[in-house]
C-alpha cells in the first residue's frame, strides 16, 4: 500500500498554500528515501533512521534514540521560531572568501540554498509569505535538535473532538439563561475569546496543537441557532405574554414572567390566591348631580393611583368593573407573602384617597369615599374566554366572598374588612385590626369571623385602646350579656362617637334586650344582602 509522497518536491502547502507540514520520507520506485532535512539530521547525529511501518502508514520513526514525531503519512509538523532570517544566514560568497570565521559554522548542522526572493524558492507560511525555502528544512532540522515538537497526535485528536462536542453544550447552557440578545450576543464574544486564548496558551505554552477552525465553526452554529430560536420562537413568545399581561399586571411582575414563563399556565389553574375588591360609595347617586366629563375625569383621577398601588405591591388588575377594581396577589406568578401584599395595597388606597379628596375640593369636586374587601383561598386563574376575546382573572368562591366582605363595609360603617384567612397570612405586629362579626353571607352556609383592618402597626396609640375595648364588648355581646355588652359599647362611643361598628352594635344589643334572641343562638349575623 503506497502511504507515503511520491512528489519529488519538499515542503508541500496546504490547501490554503501555506506550508505548515514538511514530508520527512518521500517513495520513489518502491523506494523510500529520506528528506534533504532528514538526511542532514542523520549524518550531523551520526545514526541511522529507523522506520516502523503499519497497516496505516508510519507508526514510528527514530534517528538514534531521538523519536521524530510524523504523522502516518511522514509528515512533520513545522513549530516556526520566527520570520525569515531567524536562523543565523551568511553569503556563501563571505564563507569561500573567509570572512566568515571557521568558529561561526563549528559543530553546526548547516542547509545551502538561495533566500533571494526573485529567484523564486520561497514559500508562504504562517509568519511570511515569502519564506525561503532553506530555512524551512532548517527549521524542521532545529525541531529534531531541540525537541520542540508540535504536539498533533491522536491525544490532541481526541481533544478536539472533545471541545467540538463540550464547548457548544456550554454555549448552548449558558445563552439558555439569558433573555436577552445583546446579553446573548456579549456571553458568544467572550466564550469566543476566552476559546481562542486558551487555544493560544496550549499552542505557545505546551506546542500542542488544536483545531480552531471546526470548534470555532460549531459554537458559531450554537450561537445563529439560538439567535434564530430566540426571534422565532422566544421574542416571539414574549411579545405574545407582554402584551397580554402589561396590562393588568406592573412592568416587573410582567418581566418576571417573560425570565420564567414556565411559573404561569395558560388556560386555568387552582392556586392559593388573595382576592381584591374595592368600590366608590355612593357612586351611581354621584353620577346623576355632575356632569359626565367630570364623572370621567373623577373617575380617571381616582383609577389611575389605585391600580398603580395594587402593580406596586406585585397585584395583578383582574378587572375594572364601573367604578369597582377587582385584583388579585399571588398570581400569575407565585408569592408566599400576599395577604400581605392586599393589605398594604389596602391601606396605600385609603391613604391616598385622602390626598385624592383634598385635591378634588380645591376643584369644586365632591368627596368620595370607598369600601375595600379581601379574602385569601383556593380559586381558578388563568385565561379564560374564547380564541378571540379572553382575559386573565380568576373564578371561585374565594373571589365571591371578597365581594361579599366589600358589601359588609355598608353594614358595619367601616372602610376594610378582612376575613380570617387572610388574616392567618398576616404578621400581626405589621396591622391594626379588628374583629366586627361572626357572619353567614348570602351563598354560604357556614359562618366566617370577619375583621377590620384598620391601619398600619405602630399607628396611632388611641386606636389601640378602640381595638381592645371593641373586642372586650363584643365578647361580652356573644356571651349573650346584652346590657353589659350595651354599656361597654356606649363606653366606646363616648371616647371614640364616630365609630359606626359600636352603633350597630348598640342597637343589636338594644333589640336583644327588648326581644331576646333564641336559646340556642350562636352570635352568627345572617347577611341577607350581598
Amino acid at each position: 500500500m503506497t502511504i507515503l509522497h511520491r512528489n519529488h518536491h519538499l515542503n508541500l502547502p496546504d490547501d490554503d498554500g501555506t506550508v505548515r507540514r514538511a514530508p520527512l520520507l518521500i517513495e520513489y520506485k518502491e523506494e523510500i528515501y529520506p528528506s534533504l532535512n532528514l538526511e542532514g539530521m542523520r549524518r550531523f547525529l551520526g545514526g541511522e533512521i529507523l522506520l516502523s511501518l503499519a497497516s496505516y502508514g508510519v507508526d514510528g520513526l527514530y534517528i538514534r534514540q531521538t523519536p521524530i514525531p510524523a504523522d502516518e503519512t511522514g509528515q512533520f509538523l513545522i513549530n516556526y521560531y520566527g520570520p525569515g532570517g531567524t536562523f543565523a544566514t551568511y553569503s556563501v560568497v563571505d564563507v569561500l572568501s573567509g570572512k566568515v570565521p571557521a568558529v561561526a559554522l563549528k559543530d553546526k548542522l548547516v542547509f545551502i540554498g538561495a533566500t533571494e526572493i526573485g529567484i523564486a524558492d520561497v514559500k508562504p507560511t504562517p509568519f511570511s509569505p515569502v519564506f525561503p525555502g532553506v530555512e524551512i528544512h532548517a527549521t524542521v532540522a532545529g525541531n529534531i535538535l531541540d525537541g520542540s515538537f508540535l504536539i498533533k497526535n491522536n491525544l490532541t485528536k481526541g481533544l478536539d473532538i472533545a471541545l467540538l462536542l463540550i464547548l457548544p453544550l456550554i454555549l448552548a447552557f449558558l445563552l439558555m439563561r439569558v433573555q436577552k440578545t445583546f446579553l446573548g450576543f456579549l456571553i458568544f464574544i467572550v466564550f469566543v475569546f476566552l476559546y481562542l486564548l486558551g487555544n493560544y496558551l496550549f499552542f505557545t505554552r505546551l506546542n500542542i496543537f488544536l483545531s480552531i477552525l471546526y470548534s470555532g465553526l460549531s459554537l458559531g452554529f450554537v450561537y445563529i441557532f439560538f439567535e434564530g430560536y430566540r426571534n422565532l420562537v422566544i421574542e416571539r413568545r414574549n411579545r405574545y405574554l407582554r402584551r397580554a399581561f402589561s396590562s393588568y399586571v406592573s412592568p416587573e411582575l410582567v418581566t418576571e414572567i417573560l425570565q420564567d414563563p414556565d411559573k404561569l399556565k395558560l388556560g386555568g389553574e387552582t392556586k392559593n390566591i388573595t382576592v381584591l375588591f374595592s368600590d366608590i360609595r355612593g357612586f351611581t347617586t354621584l353620577s346623576e348631580i355632575i356632569t359626565p366629563v367630570t364623572l370621567v375625569s373623577i373617575l380617571n383621577s381616582y383609577l389611575s393611583p389605585m391600580t398603580q398601588i395594587i402593580m406596586d405591591e406585585h397585584g395583578t388588575l383582574d378587572k375594572y368593573i364601573g367604578d369597582a377594581i377587582m385584583a388579585i396577589f399571588g398570581a400569575p406568578l407565585d408569592f408566599s407573602n400576599h395577604p400581605e401584599r392586599a393589605c398594604k395595597a389596602a391601606l396605600s388606597m385609603l391613604k391616598n384617597l385622602e390626598k385624592l379628596n383634598m385635591e378634588w375640593k380645591e376643584r369644586d369636586w365632591p368627596h368620595i369615599s370607598i369600601g375595600i374587601g379581601i379574602n385569601t383561598g383556593e380559586a381558578i386563574v388563568g385565561n379564560m374566554g374564547t380564541d378571540i376575546r379572553f382575559e386573565y382573572t380568576a373564578i371561585g368562591d374565594t373571589v365571591n366572598l371578597a365581594s361579599r366582605l366589600e358589601g359588609l363595609n355598608k353594614l358595619y360603617g367601616t372602610e376594610i374588612i378582612i376575613s380570617k384567612s387572610t388574616l392567618e397570612g398576616l404578621t400581626p405586629s405589621q396591622f391594626f385590626f379588628r374583629e366586627l362579626d361572626l357572619v353567614q353571607v348570602k351563598g354560604k352556609e357556614q359562618p366566617i369571623s370577619i375583621f377590620e383592618l384598620i391601619d398600619f402597626h405602630p399607628g396611632d396609640p388611641e386606636k389601640a385602646i378602640l381595638v381592645n375595648s371593641f373586642t372586650d364588648a363584643l365578647h361580652t355581646y356573644w356571651g349573650g350579656k346584652f346590657k353589659e355588652a350595651w354599656n361597654k359599647f356606649a363606653d366606646i362611643l363616648k371616647t371614640f362617637p364616630g365609630d359606626k361598628p359600636s352603633i350597630l352594635y348598640l342597637k343589636r344589643c338594644s333589640e336583644y334586650i327588648e326581644q331576646p334572641p333564641p336559646t340556642n343562638w350562636d352570635g352568627v349575623f345572617i347577611a341577607q344582602e350581598k
